[in-house]
């Protein structure tokens, strides 16, 4: 039976029974109708039956009630069958019988008043039963109604409507005629609604077929549709991929401005253009001056918002039809396109010189930049991309050498003095290797009695191809390879070393001055290695003297006292070189723990009674015994330096006159025959 819930109402019964197509519900359907129809049809029979045979013909009431009570009962039985859950097949059967006994109750119990007319409802019944989906219900009607026939025959009181044989033989051939006729048809139409239902079946199963290739489209369709959509995707992520991979290949991540590659096919564009057009073009090579001290001491986020603002200020400041590119590291390439002269080509790369020492901002702090350019020129300068930028590297490299933040075009001999440079830098890392340095000794007196007061140690290198070579030409190119704090501790531990030697030789106290590099000082382990070397050689420190530069304090200032302060405390000496070539400050001066100012041998070549560094360099003497510190005179050559000195109280003195740097063995003679004792 159908579970589905739906309004019992002969019209929805009716439209849910055209809009069926499986047979089983068909005949549920019908079943129901048939409840429907009969179930209010016998409870009007009831009521029919009281005022109809009671009032009207005056019947018995204990027998109209009984046959009212049978019609109202049967009535019930139709809607409680209809409303319970039963197979169609028991449902179908149910209903047939209730219909069946309806029948023999009316025929049995009304004959006699209706007579023959009560074969007409035996007739509805079995149109009704032709009707239907299955034959159940005739054979039932059938069945019953002949039995009726005999009832009404054979056992009915002769008083009312009788039948005869005769007319009975004739009934019921009738009846015959006509259920073979039912039968006749009913069969018929259901073999043509079979195959009505076949050709149903099959329209429903290609409509079903159909609905399945429809949702089947559909899902393609949604499919293709997602497909397209993810297609559509891909295709937009490639060409963002493209477009990345085409700036990660012509562009610089963190500058973003043309890299090398691009700068590389933009030469070679314009090689061939103006080998063709007989034109000429410039590169410029831009480095930022001292880069890598900002990025080892303040970090690489530091030196990456240095370059990102560097390159911002650069895209601002060149011509719209010039190209801006950044090699790599703190290097920058700048093509001028422009067909101007070489003059032209100055002025412009000066004004982007001073235009870019201007201060810049970053989220970090406030700084100032300086770069170094290097010029060459297409086509005397290189024939090809590589040479031109080897060029400008050359002349670049060449601005570094000649003090940062300036302008150098390219010229020939640059490539020989590169050349040579790393050819010494190569024989250097081999000197340091080979050790090859040695050390010589200029001896310091005392300005009043000539005395020995020590020694300042001075390296030398006896170079195999080169042969002696002055430290003024290989300490700078070691300071910049990375070289001279190895070479500086090996210096320092030899002199002292060397003295505690001769300290307990001679007894005499001296004191050996020895040459610190502002690299060394920059170095954060090189209190222990003064340490160090103090206890492996066992010196006095109050013996040894540490000689600093000027240049020192440039950068790092506070850093700079706080390591002095550390060797200090030490009891080593530290004495201050080349005292008023640098940059020194009084407001700093005082601070520093400084034992010794030597004057530069620069103010005591010049010393005459016409010149005014006679005026200088007593001011120095008195400045620095104000600060309380010994000073020392290097560079004396004459007796006119010499009284000078000695006149404006001068307290150590250092040069040729009295003893030019020697070796070991001539030091050792020297203190033989210049005993303090």
């Amino acid at each position: 039976m159908n579970n589905i819930k739906f309004k019992r109402t002969i019209p929805v019964v009716f439209d849910l029974l055209n809009a069926e197509d499986d047979p089983a519900q068909i005949l549920y359907y019908q079943n129901l109708i048939t409840c429907m129809w009969a179930s209010p049809l016998l409870f009007l029979g009831a009521l029919a039956n009281i005022i109809v045979v009671y009032f009207f013909w005056g019947g018995n009431l204990v027998e109209v009630l009984l046959n009212s009570g049978i019609f109202f009962l049967l009535g019930l039985s139709f809607e409680f069958i209809s409303r319970k859950e039963l197979t169609i097949n028991l449902f179908d059967h149910l209903v047939s019988l209730t219909q069946s006994i309806t029948l023999a109750f009316i025929v049995v119990q009304y004959y006699q008043i209706i007579g023959p007319a009560v074969w007409s409802v035996s007739f509805v019944m079995i149109i009704l039963s032709l009707m239907r989906l299955k034959i159940t219900m005739l054979y039932y009607i059938a069945i019953t109604t002949f039995v009726c026939g005999l009832y009404v025959t054979f056992l009915l009181p002769v008083d009312g409507f009788l039948f005869s044989p005769v007319y009975f033989l004739i009934q019921n051939l009738l009846f015959c005629f006509i259920f073979c006729l039912a039968s006749a048809t009913f069969y018929l139409n259901l073999n043509r609604y079979d195959k009505a239902v076949v050709r149903l079946n099959a329209v429903t199963s290609q409509k079903e077929k159909i609905a399945r290739l429809y949702k089947k489209l559909i899902l393609t369709k949604k499919t293709l549709t997602v497909q397209n959509q993810e297609l559509q995707a891909f295709n937009e992520e490639i060409r963002k991929n493209e477009e990345r991979l085409h700036f990660l290949a012509y562009y610089d991540g963190l500058t973003e401005l043309p890299n090398r590659k691009m700068i590389l096919e933009r030469l070679h564009l314009l090689v061939n253009l103006s080998e063709n057009e007989k034109a000429s073009f410039f590169i410029v090579f831009i480095d930022l001056d001292n880069f890598k001290k900002i990025n080892d001491t303040m970090g690489h986020l530091y030196g990456d918002d240095y370059l990102r603002y560097t390159a911002k200020r650069l895209k601002e400041l060149v011509h719209e039809d010039d190209l801006l590119g950044r090699l790599g590291g703190d290097e920058f390439a700048l093509i001028i396109q422009r067909n101007i002269k070489e003059d032209a080509a100055y002025n412009y790369v000066e004004s982007l010189r001073n235009e870019l020492c201007d201060k810049i901002k970053t989220s970090c702090s406030e700084f100032k930049v300086s770069a170094s350019f290097g010029i060459s020129v297409f086509p005397q300068d290189g024939k090809d991309p590589i040479e031109l930028l080897n060029s400008a590297d050359t002349s670049m490299y060449k601005a570094k050498e000649l003090g940062r933040n300036n302008i150098q075009f390219f010229r020939p001999d640059m490539k020989e003095e590169i050349l040579n440079k790393i050819q010494m830098e190569s024989l250097l890392l081999k000197a340091y290797e080979n050790k090859e340095f040695f050390i010589e000794y200029q001896p310091q007196f005392n300005a009043e009695d000539h005395r020995i007061r020590g020694f300042e140690a001075l390296i030398r290198w006896d170079s195999p191809h080169y042969g002696r070579v002055a430290p003024m030409n290989f300490i700078p190119l070691a300071e910049e390879m990375g070289l001279i704090i190895g070479i500086g501790h090996w210096v320092l531990l030899t002199a002292c070393h060397k003295f505690k030697e001769l300290d307990m030789r001679f007894d005499q106290n001296l004191c050996v001055s020895v040459n610190v590099s502002a690299v060394q000082m920059r170095d954060k382990n090189f209190v222990d290695t003064v340490k160090n070397v103090l206890s492996e050689t066992s010196m006095d420190p109050r013996q040894l003297e540490l000689e600093i530069t000027e240049s020192l304090f440039i950068d790092n200032i506070e850093e700079t006292i706080d390591m002095l302060n550390e060797i200090k405390a030490l009891n080593v000496r530290i004495s201050l070189d080349d005292f008023g070539t640098g940059f020194s400050s009084l407001s700093y001066l005082r601070r520093l723990p400084i034992d010794t100012l030597k004057i530069d041998k620069s103010f005591i070549d010049d010393l005459s009674d016409q010149d005014s560094s006679i005026r200088i360099v007593g001011d120095i003497i008195s400045l620095g015994h104000n600060l309380d510190a010994h000073i020392v005179a290097e560079g004396i050559e004459n007796s006119t330096q010499l009284d000078y000195l000695k006149a404006n109280n001068c307290d150590c003195i250092q040069g040729f006159m009295f003893g030019k740097p020697m070796s070991v063995k001539d030091m050792e003679a020297l203190l033989q025959k210049n005993p303090l004792k």
